[in-house]
Formats: structure tokens, sequence, C-alpha cells
């Protein structure tokens, strides 16, 4: 009796935990069943500010055996309570699922989807079940297809709760569990049995604490005829409890790449009487079969379809990178850029024939050019700084998604660059592209990895003479250098405008003032740099006998950009840069300084970020001398708290103002 009772307690305990409440708001985890609490929640308690939250959300994976294969079938069933009216988009669901066109032995498919919205309404519980004909699928690309579907009757204090089933054919591959979402999830449970012959490692990643249980269960597999398969299965469960949102942050590529989740990697298989087979793929494996590819490797020997015209640059006496950018300008006077970045060529010859293409596509062209102008190049591969990092320690080329051009411009020095520069230049890539972890596809030997994070020279270098007048008018001069990223930005910029004088006309309302004689140099030139100057017209606040100016007339920073007290994820800025702003000042006859910013020096953690603030005063002229640089573009969590106290000094020193006053007769 007692054993029995042993026996019915962790039962008791199950059924006790779906109608106990998480933070004392009581929910059930049972699909189907909705409680009066649920209903009637208005806020989440650890997270007031929420618009929903995930009560449950549950997936159980499993292999069967049909037509003499394996069969992967998962099932997930996910339960949401809409806490505000910005919460019922949580209620347009979208399943993706791989669908390869070409590939018709293999497939996935989504079956069996339910969904249901409830509702208090005169204190009776009213249920609305989605209706099948608000069921869609359809075609994302070549390799993907989606279920969409819109749950009915939602609105802020709405339950609502849906459930299918992925049946997939791809037995080596098994989809992460995604424990963490955008919004808080209160349970997150997955249960997967895995037969003994699928060897599979697990990698867990983020933050939140995942209770798991791994144990070995038996196994039996019909076979069809009546045979039966009796084996092991390796059983695990992962459960987590009251799980915070990770929210997409300003400064972060991809937030995906920190959220918890559970990632499975297949490496090996060994069915009975049958060696082992190792699934476990390397990076020197993947370089032997991108250069096997058809659509990458075997392109690095394409002929050079703008040979003639190659052979008519002026190449002679020129330098290394003065070849490599006359090369790079004729490429981009024959094709252009279609916006979409790749991983190979699939069409090279259409591409030629349009005279448009992926980066991918105009990168072979490239290499190809430059092999005719004996000039060294190779391909590196990535994944884009947007699409995630590279899982460095389990290789895989899915995660691979774009490539560029690693070009020798000396025997000992490699510069990069890539189809999709439009403003850019050598080694000033669009900063999408500057990823720590690009990868040399080459059979010379020696290191295949390049950090291209800290790649080229950015700065911005102003110098404005400004001049104060006795009724507050102000006018002057300025004259700005912009190199690298700087220059690729501010191209962009001009491009996006309509004409010049819309282009104008959006600096003035952005700094407040009028401007004449405006002047650019290289600004549509292949180059590293520009130059922009002009003079302008402002008027500063005046009051009685005081005068009050803001000696940045162009501002560094207004406002401090980190206003969050605590912060999740790091912060990653698009690339290292240098910001140097001069102003000479001239104050007016009758007129003395009453107050003057004071100067300042801030630095972080030695060298990753700094500003040096500098305020000299000489009779009439008031000189402003102020440098920021960044050196560092990756800063942790721990690392929040200094780098936003330093923007808060930024923002304060580029808002502070000189006040002068009328002298007394």
């Amino acid at each position: 009796m007692r054993t029995k009772a042993k026996q019915m307690m962790p039962l008791i305990i199950c059924i006790l935990f779906t109608t106990i409440g998480l933070h004392a708001q009581q929910i059930s985890t049972r699909y189907g069943k909705v409680t009066n609490e649920e209903l009637e929640m208005t806020t989440y308690l650890p997270d007031t500010a929420a618009n929903a939250v995930v009560i449950f959300h549950k997936g159980e994976t499993r292999y069967d055996y049909v037509q003499n294969g394996f069969r992967i079938t998962s099932s997930f069933e996910k339960k949401i309570k809409i806490l505000k009216t910005e919460g019922a988009k949580y209620a347009d669901i979208v399943i993706p699922f791989y669908s390869n066109e070409s590939e018709l032995r293999r497939k996935e498919s989504i079956i069996s989807i339910d969904a249901v919205a409830y509702n208090m309404e005169n204190g009776k519980v009213e249920r609305t079940k989605m209706k099948s004909e608000y069921v869609f699928r359809e075609r994302v690309n070549s390799n993907y297809m989606q279920v969409k579907f819109s749950i009915p009757a939602v609105k802020a204090g709405t339950v609502i709760e849906y459930k299918y089933k992925l049946l997939s054919d791809y037995i080596s591959s098994i989809d992460p569990w995604e424990v963490q979402e955008e919004i808080p999830v209160m349970f997150s449970q997955y249960d997967i049995v895995i037969p003994e012959y699928f060897k599979f490692n697990l990698d867990m990643r983020g933050g939140v604490k995942v209770q798991t249980e791994d144990k070995t269960v038996p196994l039996t597999i019909s076979l069809g005829n009546g045979e039966l398969l009796r084996l092991d299965g390796r059983n695990m469960i992962f459960t987590a409890n009251n799980v915070p949102s990770l929210k997409a942050d300003s400064y972060v590529w991809c937030p995906e790449d920190y959220t918890s989740r559970i990632n499975f990697e297949l490496h090996g298989v060994q069915f009975p009487h049958d060696i082992y087979r190792s699934f476990t793929s390397t990076w020197e494996k993947i370089d032997e079969q991108l250069l096997e590819y058809e659509e990458f490797g075997k392109l690095l020997r394409m002929k050079n379809p703008f040979q003639a015209e190659v052979s008519a640059l002026p190449l002679g006496n020129l330098s290394t990178d003065e070849k490599i950018s006359l090369i790079h300008v004729l490429l981009k006077q024959k094709m252009s850029w279609n916006k979409k970045y790749a991983m190979y060529a699939t069409d090279i010859k259409k591409a030629i024939k349009e005279g448009t293409g992926t980066n991918a596509e105009l990168n072979f062209v490239f290499m190809s050019m430059l092999r005719d102008a004996g000039i060294q190049s190779v391909p590196l591969v990535m994944s884009r700084r947007s699409m995630g990092f590279l899982p460095l320690a389990h290789p895989t080329m899915s995660k691979l998604n774009t490539m560029i051009v690693g070009i020798q411009n000396s025997d000992t020095t490699m510069v990069y660059l890539d189809g999709s520069v439009e403003h850019g230049y050598i080694n000033t890539l669009p900063p999408v592209l500057m990823t720590n972890q690009a990868r040399v596809i080459s059979k010379n030997p020696g290191n295949k990895w390049v950090d291209l994070t800290n790649l080229g020279k950015s700065q911005l270098r102003v110098m404005s003479n400004i001049v104060i007048n006795e009724d507050g008018s102000i006018t002057g001069d300025r004259k700005a250098s912009y190199i690298g990223q700087y220059a690729a930005e501010y191209r962009q910029k001009f491009k996006d405008a309509n004409n010049m004088d819309d282009f104008i006309e959006k600096l003035e309302t952005k700094h407040n003032l009028k401007t004449t004689n405006f002047k650019h140099e290289k600004l549509e030139a292949f180059s590293p740099d520009l130059t922009e100057e002009f003079t302008f017209e402002k008027t500063s606040e005046m009051s009685g006998d005081y005068i009050y100016l803001n000696p940045f007339i162009f501002k560094h920073i207004s406002e401090n950009p980190f206003t969050q007290e605590q912060r999740q994820l790091p912060v990653e800025f698009p690339y290292a840069h240098t910001l140097r702003i001069m102003n000479s000042i001239t104050i007016p006859e009758g007129f003395e300084i009453e107050e003057l910013p004071k100067g300042q020096s801030i630095k972080l953690n030695e060298n990753d970020a700094s500003c040096r603030y500098l305020v000299q005063q000489s009779d009439n002229k008031i000189v402003i001398n102020y440098t920021f640089s960044l050196q560092k573009t990756f800063f942790v969590p721990n690392e929040y708290e200094q780098l936003r106290t330093m923007y808060i000094t930024l923002s304060e020193r580029n808002n502070e103002m000189i006040v002068l006053k009328r002298k007394s007769e």
C-alpha cells in the first residue's frame, strides 16, 4: 500500500501543477482547459509592461517508422493570454516548414491544426473555434513554405490556444526548441525521445535556467505486417518556468543569437549490423565541399566575361589598390547589385546577360576580372551579422549565407571588397558584412579565419569658424572631411535625397540653420573619402543682455541613446570610428563671457571608447576641441552601465551652453 502511494505521488504532483498558479496566477497547462483566472488576468505580475504572455508552450517529438523508413512527428501546443490591445498581433500565426521545390522524395508537412479563442462575456466563457478555411499555405522561397492563420474574436482579455503537428522526413534534423520569446513565458516544456540509432549532441544556449531530465526508455516500433522492433530510446524533457521576455533592442544585429534555446546536432548514426556513420563535419571538409560545388568552387575558374574591357584599362603604372579600384568601377558599370545577398551564383550567365545579380554573382565576375589583371583573390564565406553568429564549435554549411572577396594587394596583406559596395571603397564594406568570423576558402594552408569588425579607418573631421553678432545672429563656415564608413553613409544619404536641394533642406532642418555656397569633392567618386564645405547662418537664444549659444552647432549626439537602466542584450556598434570637431567662436564687441562649459576627458576601459573635450578662451575667441573615439564595437551586458554613464555625460556636454553677457557701460 505504501509502495502504491509512492507510485501515485508523481501523478498527484502533476495534477496539482496544472491547477496551482505560477506567481499566484492560476493557470492550466492542459490544452482545451482555460481557467477563470486566466480570462480575468489583466496584467502579468513579473512583467507588467507585457502586452501578452505565453501561459504554456509544449512540444513533443517522436520517431515513427513509415514506409520502410523513419519519420519525425512533432506535436506543439501553445496558449497565450492577450493583456493589451497591442498584444492581439500574437493571434496571427506563421509556421514555416522546409519544402524544397526540386526534392520530391522527402518533405515536411503541417497537419492537425486547431485554434480557439476564449473570452469572458457577461460572466460566461465564450469559445470561438477557428474554421479550417482560414488556414493558408504559401511558398516563401524555393526552400520554404509557411502556414498562416489568424485566430478570430481576439481582443484585450482574450485567451488563445492553438496546436499542430509537423511531419518530417528529415530524420537527421531536429528543429531547435525556443525556450525564450519576445513576450514572457510562464511554462515551457519540450519532451523528445530519440531512438538509440541516432546520436545527437545538445547545445543549450542563453541565460534561462532549464531543468533537464535525460533517461533511457524502452521503445517499440511497428515495422508493419505485425512485426515489432524493440529498442532503447533517449528521452529528454526540458522544462522552464517564468521565462522573461527577450525583446529586440537597439544596437543588436541579431537578437536570436542571445535567445535561450536548445539545439540538436546529429553527430552520427549506427543501425543494427552496420558500422557507425559519422555526420560530424569540420571546417576543412566544408572548404573541400565548397571548392567542388558547381555554383561556388567551379566558378573560381570561370572565364572573365569582360576580358576586352579589362585589357583596355590603363593599369600600367598604378598601385595594386588603384588597379583594384578601377576594376571594381568597371564591374559596377557592367553589372548592378540587385540588393540580394547570396552564397552561391545560381545562374551566373543570366546575371551577366541582364547586367544585375546578387552580391555572390557580382563577386565571382569580379574575381575573374582581377585574375585577368594578374591580381590574386579568394572568396571569404560568412554569416551576415543580421543572420547570427557562426557556430564555430559545430561546423555547418547551413549557417553560411553570403561571401565577399579577399584580394592580395601585397605579399603579406589582403584587402576586402564586395559586389554590394556602392558607396564604400576597398576595406569599406557594408557594416552587415563586417563580421568577426569570415572564412577564407582556399587550398592554401594557414589561418583561414578573418576578423572584419575593425576593417578600415572611419573618421569625420569638422572645422567651423563661427562669429556671434551683437543681435545674437550667427554666421560661420564649415569644412568637413568624411573617411571610410562616414563617407559611405554620406553618399547613401545624398542618394536617398530627391536632389541637391532636398539634401540641403534636410541638413538645414536637422541643425536649424540656413546654408549657402554648398560644395562637395569626390561625392560621386569611388574613393575612401569626400569633403564638404558651406557657409551658414543661425540665430542664438537672446534674453535681455544675455546671449545663449550651444558651441556645438553640429552636435555629436543630441541625446543619450541608452535610456534603459539595465540591459539584457549586449551592445553591438556597427563599426569603430573617430570624430574630431574644432570650433573657433568669435564673441561680439561689447559682450563678455558669463559662463563657459568645462572641459573633460572620459575613458572607458583603457581605449575601448574615449572623449577629450577642451575649451580654451583667449580675448574674444573661444576654441572648442572635441575628439570622440570608439575602438571597441561589442560590449557585454555587464559593461552596459559604464557605457550608459559615458553617453549620459556625452549628451550633457553636447547640450551645454555658452552664456555671454553685455558689458556694463
